[in-house]
């Protein structure tokens, strides 16, 4: 959840990863799962989809 707040709110891959104190390949892997439990493979779809479902505001 905290990943795909921070993908709505604009921020990079780089800057996730500094904010959440992760590596980038960890954002990276968390977005993949992410894409495939949305059934999506952008990450604007997955903010699209994921509003749409109620599971961000």
């Amino acid at each position: 959840m905290q990943i795909l707040d921070l993908v709505a709110a604009g921020q990079s891959n780089v800057e996730i990863a500094a904010e959440l104190f992760i590596s980038e390949t960890t954002v990276k892997s968390h977005l993949a799962h992410i894409f495939t439990k949305l059934g999506v493979t952008t990450r604007t779809a997955a903010v699209s989809v994921a509003r749409q479902r109620g599971i961000l505001r």
